[in-house]
């Protein structure tokens, strides 16, 4: 009798382990908030199903005691179906899970592909907008410029402008350049604070100040706020135009035609900032020359342009394409001095960042900061001999 509850023990045992094998391996992971109808039902119908792998007989049932009694003793005759059952049901859940998965997954990437539809279609259709605008603007001001060349007019000829682009090829459209120095020259306050260096210089001047490549007028401003007379002149028909809208004193043409044009003698002061090497030498004395001569006893020349004892500046030279050579200090003062002028002096502009240069700690090293980081610009200030004192 013993051996007989032995080996209906040892059953028993053999029966829960396999069981034990075949189950499920842990709770089924938690449906999220987005499942659908169809993953509900399946995860209903999966849920009934696991609490009857295995047969079982309620505490409340009658006579529940002797009824398990019985469901032990015959164990043996179902354990290979409830592992089947086991499995099976693990087998639909993992299928249930994968297509849940590939659902959730395709349901992600198509919400990430609306949304850069919709992030390139917003930045698209507002570039394309702004785009469309200025090309108009830009086409409009263009062709009123052909009109008027195209246009018979009563005044003289003008004097023709230095040579600066090959003549096989037509010069950059102005549209075009004003694109390039919006994006390239810097906003006009941060050109307005650098200006602001030769105000001092310009207090005293003995009549009014003429701004050649005025550009965008950013140094007529200043002078207008400090009470300096003062009127420009720019090639640009766009630039000037701006210029003209804002109340300043800006002739559209070629600022050696301007110089030209007007009486010896009757400037205080000829500035030039970032002009000159769009010319080439022949060029640019020749601007010199025409300076000296509009320029009354004691006044002043300003010519700005880009260092080029400086490595670092030469990036910046290159980046605009209609200029034409660079110009070394030394070769300006030089042509400065050959025109006329006197008391010639360079001042050096644009310093580079502390935290751009190298750090010092030889005369090498400081050596080399100046050659390659120097500052980025350099301006030339001449003036004409005074008036000879009475005797």
């Amino acid at each position: 009798m013993s051996s007989q509850r032995d080996r209906g023990k040892r059953l028993a045992d053999e029966v829960r382990e396999a069981v034990a094998k075949t189950a499920p391996a842990g709770t089924p992971a938690p449906l999220l908030d987005s499942a659908s109808p169809e993953e509900q039902a399946a995860r209903a119908a999966l849920d009934r199903a696991r609490s009857h792998a295995m047969p079982s007989i309620p505490a409340s049932s009658r006579l529940s005691s002797a009824k398990r009694a019985v469901l032990r003793a015959l164990r043996f005759l179902w354990r290979e179906q409830a592992a089947f059952n086991a499995l099976v049901l693990d087998a639909i859940d993992a299928l249930r899970e994968s297509v849940a998965k590939e659902r959730r997954g395709r349901l992600l990437d198509e919400e990430v592909i609306s949304r850069a539809n919709r992030a390139q279609e917003t930045w698209t259709g507002g570039w394309e907008r702004r785009a469309a605008i200025q090309d108009g603007r830009l086409a409009i001001l263009e062709a009123a410029r052909s009109a008027a060349l195209a246009a018979p007019s009563g005044s003289r000829e003008p004097v023709p402008a230095p040579e600066t682009t090959a003549k096989q090829f037509p010069p950059l459209p102005p549209g075009v350049y004003s694109l390039f120095e919006e994006r390239f020259r810097g906003s006009t306050d941060e050109i307005a604070r650098k200006q602001r260096f030769y105000l001092p210089f310009l207090a005293e001047a003995p009549g009014p100040v003429l701004d050649v490549g005025c550009g965008r007028g950013e140094f007529l401003r200043i002078l207008r706020n400090a009470g300096i007379a003062a009127s420009g002149v720019e090639m640009n028909p766009i630039a000037a135009a701006a210029c003209r809208d804002e109340g300043l004193e800006v002739a559209e043409g070629d600022g050696f035609a301007d110089l030209s044009s007007r009486p010896a003698g009757s400037l205080g002061a000829v500035v030039a900032l970032q002009v000159v090497e769009h010319w080439p030498p022949e060029g640019i004395f020749a601007f010199l020359r025409e300076a000296r001569r509009v320029l009354a006893p004691g006044g002043l020349l300003i010519a700005e342009t880009i260092n080029t004892d400086s490595l670092s500046a030469w990036r910046a030279f290159f980046l605009d394409p209609s200029h034409v050579r660079p110009v070394p200090p030394d070769a300006l003062r030089f042509l400065a001095e050959s025109a006329g002028f006197v008391d010639t002096a360079i001042e050096w502009l644009a310093p580079v960042a502390s935290e751009v240069r190298l750090s010092e700690d030889s005369a090498n090293d400081a050596k080399l900061n100046g050659l390659l980081f120097g500052p980025q610009d350099y301006a030339l200030l001449a003036r004409v001999p005074p008036r000879p004192e009475p005797a």
